[in-house]
């Protein structure tokens, strides 16, 4: 927006001569100095050597979305758990099995068992991001590049896949209760194409292609250069940098359209679905009255039901959850200075949280940056419905041991800390009918696997539910958990970005596209 203030931008480690720096986004972002993707992170592989992953923007298309509350239950469709779709012609490239890598062999007692599915697509040089983890029963599928693609859970395999004309350059946190989404594509794999504009539906359970639509860009508050996408029961939110529109899943048909207010200096900052439908705003920008808006919407008809405002000078950064509303808030004067906001049902502040305070440091987002995505892209969360659970920044190097704090949402107050030893651990996101407490990832270290473990609501020692196959740990450590998703009992693990082959990737784990443990 004009003269939105930039936020601070999370940079690599100092003098890592492994991190890569990412592609800047091409299009415009809707927070100005948020151009560079995500901080890039090293992890040492093994003991030996370090392996590098950044979060860029697939293709330069400036847009990309993650589910950040991990502790709430994502939307997940109710079936008879049926994965493989019928045959889809050009869009099919189905090769059987996905799976091409034995990361069973050697497998000690009590490790889970472990499916490893390779990337197939051809990518460009600089690579391409690999989006949202989704979840049906039997299915589990993600974006990478020009394709969509749910692969049964049960062992890898390919169950479908749809090939489109151009990159997807963004997609929803969550498909509808019976299993869609829309996702937003360009019109040309050229990275000279800034627009995304162009909007599919597809099936998961099926891989069946529904409707198309293409956006038109009107200028600098409605441009097509900046779209994001997110799903409110059977609704689709699309949000053009200051302009939301509102489609129905079943056939595409627009329902409203929420424009830029002039009044109060208020323009629309992005917009978070699920359960629940906000719409996040920065008003008066650059300005003493700086603040934030945030607004609940009917789905339906895009009726204000409550409106809640930051105090004086804080923005609304980011959504953890949207049910019950937990947001992330930043200091317009001091940068570094960030706290939680948890919103009630009538749009009345519940608790804030300051977090520039007391003996555990946090990063918002856990330190991911940002770099154009939607706002629900924000790790190192989880929310349920009293509690924020929130990671710690290690102590010692990047990927040290931490805590996971868990707070009071009605009080603002710490409730417990809980850890696994010698690891770092972070929030998982969780997809089905159940809610089997805090899940969380413990990341292997040294010679040391990955864990699941499950923390109680009243804390202590984690249960471990998936002790991760030292075979896949080559693996598993190279993905560096980019989008990690906990689903029937199964932990699913993806890297952010696949390399392009002119860039030379090395090893197996270069083309290593997901990692799934189960018992």
């Amino acid at each position: 927006m004009v003269n939105r203030e930039s936020e601070p931008v999370h940079q690599p480690v100092p003098g890592n001569p492994y991190v890569v720096q990412p592609a800047p986004p091409a299009g415009p972002s809707r927070r100005l100095g948020l151009a560079l993707a995500a901080g890039a992170v090293a992890l040492a592989l093994v003991g030996v050597g370090f392996y590098a992953v950044t979060r860029a923007d697939g293709d330069g298309d400036g847009s990309g979305s993650r589910e950040p509350v991990a502790g709430q239950t994502r939307q997940s469709p109710d079936g008879d758990g049926k994965s493989a779709g019928p045959d889809q012609g050009d869009d099919a490239k189905d090769d059987g099995s996905a799976a091409v890598i034995d990361v069973n062999a050697g497998r000690k007692p009590g490790e889970a068992k472990a499916w490893l599915a390779m990337n197939d697509l051809k990518l460009p040089g600089k690579g391409a991001q690999l989006l949202d983890l989704w979840h049906v029963p039997g299915v589990v599928a993600q974006a990478e590049y020009n394709e969509v693609t749910g692969y049964r859970t049960a062992d890898g395999s390919k169950a479908w896949s749809v090939v489109l004309p151009g990159t997807v350059c963004d997609t929803p946190v969550n498909p509808t209760p019976d299993g869609k989404v829309v996702v937003a594509y360009t019109k040309k794999k050229s990275e000279q194409n800034t627009s995304c504009d162009q909007l599919r539906m597809i099936d998961l359970k099926t891989g069946d292609k529904g409707w198309h639509k293409e956006l038109v860009d009107r200028g600098f508050w409605d441009s097509t250069s900046s779209t994001h996408v997110s799903i409110t029961g059977s609704t689709v939110l699309v949000d053009t940098y200051a302009t939301m529109r509102a489609y129905r899943i079943s056939d595409g048909k627009r329902l409203y359209t929420t424009e830029r207010e002039r009044k109060g200096g208020c323009s629309l900052d992005g917009v978070a679905g699920g359960t629940r439908l906000l719409q996040v705003e920065s008003c008066q920008p650059g300005s003493p009255n700086t603040h934030g808006r945030l607004k609940k919407l009917d789905p339906r008809t895009g009726d204000v039901e409550w409106s809640y405002r930051t105090k004086k000078g804080w923005s609304i950064q980011k959504v953890y959850s949207v049910d019950p509303v937990v947001v992330a808030v930043r200091n317009r004067e001091e940068m570094d200075k960030w706290a939680v906001a948890a919103v009630d049902d009538k749009g009345d502040q519940r608790s804030w949280i300051s977090l520039d305070k007391g003996p555990q440091k946090f990063e918002m987002c856990a330190g991911a940056g940002d770099s154009g995505e939607g706002v629900q892209n924000c790790p190192g969360g989880a929310v349920d419905s009293d509690t924020l659970y929130l990671a710690s920044e290690p102590k010692d190097d990047l990927l040290g041991p931490n805590k996971i704090v868990a707070y009071d949402l009605r009080s603002g107050k710490s409730k417990w800390s809980g850890s696994v030893s010698g690891r770092n651990i972070v929030p998982v996101p969780v997809a089905g009918g159940d809610k089997p407490g805090l899940i969380a990832y413990a990341r292997p270290r040294g010679d040391k696997s990955g864990q699941t473990v499950r923390f109680g609501r009243g804390g202590g020692k984690p249960d471990v539910l998936l002790r991760h196959t030292s075979p896949a740990q080559t693996m598993e450590v190279a993905m560096f958990a980019g989008n990690i998703l906990y689903a029937d009992k199964r932990f699913f693990v993806t890297p952010t970005l696949l390399e392009g082959k002119s860039h030379g990737g090395k090893g197996e784990e270069g083309d290593a596209r997901m990692l799934s443990f189960a018992r």
